[in-house]
């Protein structure tokens, strides 16, 4: 089973009527085809993952490349996290929500909620707040161990212009 499935997608057949995977009719040998899919799909996804790893360590080290009609370049990612929900809620509101209130409000955006930072910008500017220190004071930064791999398709009509101006295998520091 696990050779069909590899032939069939090594084959890039689209249509899978046309495979021998039409013939399968027990629900037991369609299970079977149904996990040795998702073990490859996993295994796949892995090799993507460290592959990915492995090209953004280069281009961290050796500057953005471009191979074909793709651009590999290496950004720092982070998620965002809010500090403290209720200080953020009540700085928002003035303190003008009831425990109660700000209790419902909470469990409505959850604890992980993110402001939208040029929301919290627009709040921190009308209350005369510098909006550097409201991000600060309010959202930090989570920076991921692994580092991003940035794919860019030059063909794409958003694609950055120095990306596009890249010859094969050019690098960009």
């Amino acid at each position: 089973m696990k050779d069909l499935i590899w032939d069939i997608a090594k084959s890039g057949e689209e249509e899978l009527e046309n495979t021998d995977l039409q013939a399968i009719e027990e629900p037991k040998e369609l299970f079977i085809a149904r996990g040795v899919s998702l073990e490859a799909k996993d295994s796949t996804y892995k090799i993507n993952k460290f592959v990915d790893n492995k090209i953004a360590i280069d281009v961290e080290e050796k500057g953005a490349i471009k191979i074909a009609d793709t651009v590999f370049n290496y950004s720092k990612s982070y998620k965002s996290k809010t500090i403290d929900i209720k200080s953020l809620l009540n700085w928002a509101t003035d303190k003008k929500l009831s425990d109660s209130e700000l209790e419902n409000l909470v469990a409505i955006c959850g604890t992980s909620f993110v402001p939208k930072l040029r929301g919290l910008d627009a709040v921190a500017d009308k209350k005369g707040m510098d909006k550097q220190l409201a991000r600060d004071t309010f959202i930090e930064k989570q920076w991921d161990d692994e580092p991003k791999l940035q794919v860019i398709k030059t063909n794409n009509e958003t694609a950055p212009v120095w990306a596009k101006d890249l010859k094969e295998m050019e690098r960009k520091k």
